[in-house]
């Protein structure tokens, strides 16, 4: 029994005490005692265990069989670190198992819960970092501002736990299930796209893309001319097909004039007799299968299975 709880932060469970073929009379005897604590509907502490604020989120989700979530899985990734992680304590479980309510956390049911979702922090079930940054986003407006979620995200990636681009596609597939808090967490990363990616590095992932994907590689930064007159300079142009790609990280954030200026533009390459393929950040990164083949539409190829 003391072997299986030094393991879980002092902790151990009914269904563990039974695999120890602990009876329910010993049981009660053992907490007469004061030799378990009785904490939540399924878990106990072994008297004289040290109470610690780790030891109670691992008791929430061993008393349903669920994982730290939101704010408290914030916390434990260092990524909220000014809060009480216990106010509330939240676990999230899966809603296809029964669990019966608890008394510890408040508890966030879902149907969508995949192994590569969890992870371990210190000995307590977790949900990973993209599935916490999208659970803290569903609680924007009522429970955390925009800000708040923001700083966080922007603490993952400052610390190493995250990337932009393994957060995009972390999106996308939570976008396919229908995950709250998505379009706050979209938001977000725009947000910092906007702010801290060049447009050289969004050209130079372009490529990378359509490398990637054994695609023939345009002129980059070509300069274009129509009956003698400059019709403008492009990102990416497959002269001989007359295929122009524009890539563009700041497209929401552009001025009227800039877009007036760039709808100018786009008329002229058009009329010069240039398709012209328009992608974002958000395109390149996140849907980047969208992008290869919509280029191998336009270049007349066939894209390898």
């Amino acid at each position: 029994m003391l072997r299986t709880a030094e393991s879980q932060e002092g902790l151990i469970t009914r269904a563990q005490l039974l695999d120890l073929e602990i009876s329910r009379a010993t049981r009660r005897r053992l907490v007469d005692r004061g030799e378990l604590v009785p904490v939540g509907r399924q878990v106990f502490r072994i008297g004289g265990a040290p109470s610690t604020t780790h030891q109670l989120i691992l008791a929430a989700c061993l008393d349903i069989g669920g994982v730290a979530s939101h704010r408290t899985a914030a916390w434990l990734h260092r990524l909220l670190t000014d809060l009480d992680p216990t106010r509330p304590l939240e676990v999230m479980v899966e809603r296809t198992r029964a669990h019966g309510a608890s008394s510890l956390a408040r508890v966030h049911s879902t149907t969508f819960l995949p192994a590569d979702d969890l992870v371990v922090v210190q000995g307590v079930p977790c949900l990973g970092v993209p599935r916490t940054l999208l659970s803290l986003a569903a609680l924007v407006p009522h429970e955390l501002s925009f800000d708040e979620v923001k700083g966080a995200v922007d603490e993952a990636v400052s610390t190493g736990l995250a990337r932009d681009k393994w957060l995009w596609w972390r999106l996308e597939r939570l976008r396919r299930s229908g995950r709250n808090g998505v379009r706050v967490l979209e938001d977000i990363l725009l947000a910092r796209a906007a702010g801290d990616v060049t447009e050289s590095w969004l050209e130079r992932e372009t490529l990378k893309v359509l490398r990637d994907a054994g695609l023939p590689l345009p002129v980059c930064q070509a300069r274009i001319d129509h009956r003698g007159s400059f019709a403008g300079r492009v990102d990416f142009l497959y002269a001989e097909a007359r295929i122009v790609i524009e890539v563009s990280g700041h497209r929401w954030h552009r001025t009227k004039a800039q877009t007036a200026a760039d709808a100018q533009r786009r008329r002229a390459l058009t009329l010069a007799g240039y398709t012209v393929l328009e992608y974002t950040f958000n395109d390149v990164v996140a849907s980047p299968h969208i992008l290869i083949d919509e280029v191998c539409q336009a270049l007349g190829l066939t894209r390898a299975a």
